[in-house]
């Protein structure tokens, strides 16, 4: 992954249209909000659509960008989360499974099949916890934030985060050993 130059000269130099920081914002969470909203909406298609949106939403409004105590990636995350709000209020869309030829080539086919069974086993898990248990887990562990920056997202604080990370965390985990369980059988 591209690491990021200091936050506050980045954003500066976006602010300005500078196309290198520009890119270099665009190189570092374009792989962070495409599996963010894959997570979302399960669709790879899709997902590189809303994706795009994002940063042309992003490209749009940059000059309006104000630090208030939040980072740039929270303001990007909400940017994503609003479009995939959007989309998903607008289409329920029936999911398939996509197997991307080259993870079939590079891993073989039994190691293709099991890694996308996984995941979509995880993706059907995540539906059967609460709003909030799915959103600490897409900020902590798909899109990255911290627990100080999961808590100012969720309007919450540090200790409710844990909390709740950690419920969601044991449900989620019982849910796919319950689904694995029912498609090894």
């Amino acid at each position: 992954m591209t690491a990021l130059p200091p936050p506050s000269d980045l954003v500066r130099r976006a602010m300005e249209a500078d196309p290198q920081a520009l890119t270099e914002l665009y190189k570092y969470f374009a792989p962070r909000v495409y599996r963010y909203v894959y997570m979302r909406v399960g669709d790879v298609d899709l997902a590189q659509d809303i994706q795009s949106e994002v940063f042309v939403r992003m490209l749009e409004s940059i000059h309006t960008y104000e630090d208030r105590g939040w980072s740039i990636s929270s303001w990007i995350y909400r940017i994503a989360q609003a479009r995939t709000i959007d989309i998903m209020r607008g289409k329920r869309r029936r999911q398939w499974i996509d197997l991307e030829e080259e993870q079939i080539l590079a891993d073989g086919p039994e190691e293709a099949l099991l890694a996308e069974l996984e995941h979509h086993v995880l993706r059907k898990a995540m539906k059967h916890l609460c709003e909030p248990q799915q959103r600490v887990i897409l900020l902590r562990h798909v899109y990255g934030l911290s627990i100080e920056e999961t808590a100012r997202q969720m309007g919450r604080n540090v200790g409710s985060v844990k909390a709740l990370q950690h419920r969601a965390l044991t449900r989620l985990s019982l849910l796919m050993q319950v689904e694995l369980g029912e498609h090894t059988t």
